[in-house]
Formats: C-alpha cells, sequence, structure tokens
C-alpha cells in the first residue's frame, strides 16, 4: 500500500520530563534554572524545558508532509506513569525517614517501609516512564543501527523513525519484566538539592526485548529533595523491599554528579547551581563501564543485598 498524502500530521510537544514532575522543580519565581555543558543558563517555567516536537509519533512516510496507516503518536502509553506521578510523589513525601549519618556502615542508615504491590507497581511505572523516553534513552537504538552500518549519523528522518520504533513497546516492556520484584530506596537530601538531567544512572538499553531478562538498576532524582534508587539483583532477600535513606550534602553532590555524567545538553536545578564537572562539560551521553561507582556501591549496601562499608564516596 502507498503512503497516503494527507497533509502534515500536526506537530505535537511530547514531554520526556513530564510537567506533573518538573513543575517540582520552579523556585519562588515560578521557573527552573537550565544548566547547558558550556555553562549557558536558560531560566523559564518548568513547561518550557523536557520537551521535543512529536517526540513520540512514529512517522514511517519516506518524505516529510506525507502520512501512512502504520503512523503512530504513542504518547498515550505514558499515560499511566503521568496520571500516577502527583500520587507517587506525595506518598514519598509521606515515607518515614531517620538521619542515620552517624552509623558505622551505609547498611545500617537504610529505614525499612511497610508498602503495598499497588504502591510498588506505580512507582515502577513512573521511574521507568522518565528512562526509556529521556534524550539518553532515545540515542542508544540509533547509535547501535549507526555502529552496525559504520557510519557516524543515520539521515535524521530515518533516525528518528527508528527511534521511536525502538521506544513505542519499552514502557510496557520494562514494567512487565520489573513487575512489583527488587529493591527499593527512597533518597532523601534535606541540605543539598538534586539535579535532573537529560540523562540518569539506569541500565534499560534500546531496544529491550519482549523476553529479556535483565537485572535493573536505575538512580532515578524526582524532585529536588528526593531520588529513586533502584534494583533487581540476581540474588536477593525479598522482603523488605522499600527504605527510606538520608543523604549528606556531600552525598548529594556525589549523585549530581553522577546525572551530569550521564546527561549530555540538560542539567535542571531549582536554586543551587552544580559546578559543571568534565564529564558534562564534553556534552555527549556517559556511563559507567564498571561496578567500582557510587550507585553500585550504594545498591550493594541495600540491606538484603550485599556486604556493607562504611561510605560510598
Amino acid at each position: 500500500m502507498k503512503p497516503q498524502k494527507k497533509g502534515k500530521a500536526k506537530s505535537e510537544k511530547h514531554h520526556w520530563w513530564p510537567e506533573c514532575v518538573s513543575e517540582h522543580w520552579k523556585n519562588a519565581d515560578g521557573k527552573v534554572h537550565w544548566l547547558q555543558p558550556n555553562g549557558k543558563l536558560i531560566v523559564a517555567p518548568p513547561k518550557n524545558f523536557g520537551c521535543i516536537g512529536n517526540g513520540h509519533y512514529i512517522k514511517l512516510a519516506r518524505n516529510a508532509g506525507e502520512t501512512t496507516p502504520w503512523d503512530q503518536n504513542f504518547e498515550p502509553f505514558f499515560d499511566d506513569a503521568d496520571g500516577g506521578f502527583p500520587s507517587v510523589i506525595s506518598w514519598l513525601k509521606s515515607l518515614k525517614r531517620d538521619d542515620k549519618r552517624e552509623a558505622k556502615t551505609l547498611s545500617d542508615r537504610f529505614t525499612p517501609q511497610n508498602t503495598s504491590d499497588k504502591q510498588i507497581a506505580q512507582l515502577v511505572e513512573s521511574i521507568v516512564s522518565l528512562a526509556v523516553r529521556s534524550p539518553m534513552q532515545r540515542q542508544t537504538g540509533a547509535r547501535t543501527a549507526e555502529a552496525l552500518r559504520g557510519i557516524d549519523r543515520l539521515p535524521e528522518r530515518e533516525r528518528n523513525t527508528l527511534i521511536t520504533l525502538n521506544m513505542r513497546d519499552s514502557q510496557q516492556r520494562v514494567v512487565s519484566q520489573i513487575g512489583t520484584r527488587g529493591k527499593f530506596a527512597i533518597l532523601y537530601s534535606p541540605k543539598r538539592e538534586f539535579v535532573f538531567g537529560d540523562g540518569f544512572f539506569h541500565n534499560i538499553r534500546s531496544p529491550v526485548q519482549p523476553s529479556q531478562l535483565n537485572s535493573y538498576k536505575m538512580l532515578v532524582p524526582i524532585t529536588p529533595e528526593i531520588c529513586v534508587l533502584y534494583a533487581n539483583p540476581w540474588q536477593y532477600i525479598t522482603e523488605p523491599r522499600l527504605f527510606t535513606f538520608v543523604v549528606t550534602p556531600e552525598e548529594a553532590d556525589v549523585l549530581n554528579n553522577v546525572v551530569q555524567i550521564y546527561s549530555c545538553n540538560s542539567i535542571f536545578y531549582r536554586s543551587e547551581m552544580p559546578k559543571i564537572i568534565s564529564g558534562y562539560a564534553e556534552a555527549t551521553h556517559k556511563i559507567f563501564t564498571d561496578s567500582g561507582n557510587p550507585v553500585d556501591t550504594l545498591i550493594s549496601n541495600i540491606p538484603g543485598v550485599g556486604s556493607s562499608q562504611s561510605i560510598f564516596f
């Protein structure tokens, strides 16, 4: 069947940083700060940030302005995540947390929490959505194809089609593969703000296979005071599934540097401007290549996962 010429599809802004989350990063003036790798700073309302034109729209026609019967807008695939975010954030804010910085080991600083499958399922839906639609994740599938073809960059239209095709089913597949399994730690930073970026620590890779077995792990900034740490190790003690953990200002700085390493063009903050590190200044998405990093160290200290250490930076 030949593509149908129906005129150019209406352009839509699709948010990879949904407004129900980004609004928590606005300052007293209702603005969010966008720090670029070259040091340039842009300040604007949160709705102006974290969006891509037709970022969740599959367009299969060869030529701009044409449509096909197989084109698809899969923005609704994230409705459950975005619809649940307000209740997830309210729940995370309500959890009991104890400042145990004087404890001898990192493991001793985790406080167990009671939680339900429903709460865990919605938390998974929400944090996975931030990972699979982030700019960092958009690039992974395209870069694999470019590497296989031995080229630096695919033609833009073909590249965008490949990105969206790889993204479309990632949310459902990863959420299904995780279910309510794994370990969760809600990290609170009362004295230093967390930052958000166009990339952050996780090992979800595109395309996600339907039957993929993966030991997923993520560090997801949710608000300037809250990050979610998740891991699904190959072996762990099942209960308790969820803990709270209060970080020191120095530890928050370390975790913010991790976000900078994984980010490329965008670091967002509320009022405390971070110092740009070399990993972010190079304006490329980077990842840790071994487990000797602060996030994996913190994961290994979640009670029921691994051995205890005194510090993680």
